[in-house]
């Protein structure tokens, strides 16, 4: 099984929260969209993302991590990704994948990674050169 993990950012912390959830959605739908049902995406928040799009596969975990204490917004931003990365992987474990993948909330994929880990499930991960 493939566990997306997707970490999405405060309102606060955006410019647009209204941008940062059409842009989810879209992710949504791209990671929905796979040819094998054997996969889930988890996604960590403050709060839930205003989309119209719902699917069985997601699973909302909301946090209150409060506003990080750091003097530059660069790091800020990398410490509550960094807190919301960890908090999902944990909670992944409970389906017991055999891979996850880390995805950014304006990211679109290949509708064929659920069904290309399922697969190659022996394999310890991929990367890919020549983008």
């Amino acid at each position: 099984m493939l566990v997306f993990v997707v970490p999405i950012k405060t309102p606060q912390a955006s410019k647009s929260w209204e941008r940062v959830s059409q842009l989810f959605e879209r992710c949504a739908i791209s990671l929905c969209n796979q040819t094998s049902q054997n996969y889930t995406v988890i996604v960590v928040c403050n709060e839930q993302p205003r989309i119209e799009f719902h699917h069985p596969n997601i699973t909302y975990i909301e946090v209150d991590f409060g506003v990080a204490n750091e003097p530059d917004p660069i790091s800020i931003g990398h410490t509550d990704k960094g807190r919301k990365i960890l908090r999902r992987l944990i909670h992944a474990q409970e389906f017991s994948p055999s891979h996850t993948m880390a995805v950014d909330a304006d990211d679109c994929v290949s509708k064929h990674l659920a069904e290309f880990v399922d697969k190659n499930q022996n394999s310890y991960g991929w990367f890919i050169t020549g983008v």
